[in-house]
């Protein structure tokens, strides 16, 4: 039997509880009845520190020291979730990334200024090294990230820019998509081993 993948959970500002915020406690349920996704996957889903700042000096650790997100783990982040993603992919392997309403810059915001995410710049080939796929998911009415903005982020990760015509900021469970999109970078990048 093939060893079960870790997905990690990186959910967006201000989301506690986790399991009762936006899409996250409806993927855990998904992967926990339906009997495929079972035998494929476990999900480490909690609630995170400092959930109203988002620091990447506390997210960061907290992925690899407390979650253990390894080569083997796929990251999901969800709007600053996605760019904690991203982040730790720079600095460790993980065998994908898969962010949603995902961005590169502060967006005017003092929060975001404070989270520590964008005091540096990007390295993107270095996200690229340490990743087997990535995808991003984009809403194309998210009134929170314009959709540009996060286009730009998908082309900067070498990522397959999976977009919601009427998608906006990922609130709502309907991410079926997530879990295929996940499923077929997997085949492929096991195809290419």
């Amino acid at each position: 039997m093939k060893k079960k993948i870790k997905l990690v959970l990186l959910p967006g500002m201000g989301c506690v509880p986790v399991k009762e915020s936006n899409f996250y406690g409806w993927l855990e349920t998904k992967i926990r009845t339906d009997a495929n996704l079972r035998e494929k996957f476990t999900l480490d889903l909690r609630d995170f520190p400092d959930p109203h700042l988002c620091r990447q000096s506390i997210w960061l650790p907290f992925v690899r020291d407390e979650l253990a997100a390894d080569e083997h783990s796929i990251l999901i982040g969800h709007s600053s979730g996605a760019v904690a993603c991203a982040r730790y992919a720079e600095k460790y392997k993980v065998k994908g990334i898969c962010v949603c309403a995902g961005y590169d810059d502060d967006l005017g915001d003092a929060t975001e200024r404070a989270s520590g995410y964008f005091d540096t710049p990007w390295d993107y080939g270095k996200i690229q090294e340490n990743t087997k796929f990535r995808v991003c998911f984009a809403g194309v009415k998210d009134h929170l990230v314009p959709i540009d903005v996060q286009r730009r982020f998908a082309k900067n990760l070498d990522a397959k820019c999976v977009e919601f015509p009427e998608g906006g900021h990922f609130f709502a469970p309907t991410f079926e998509e997530l879990m295929r999109e996940i499923e077929k970078a997997l085949d492929e990048t096991e195809d290419e081993t």
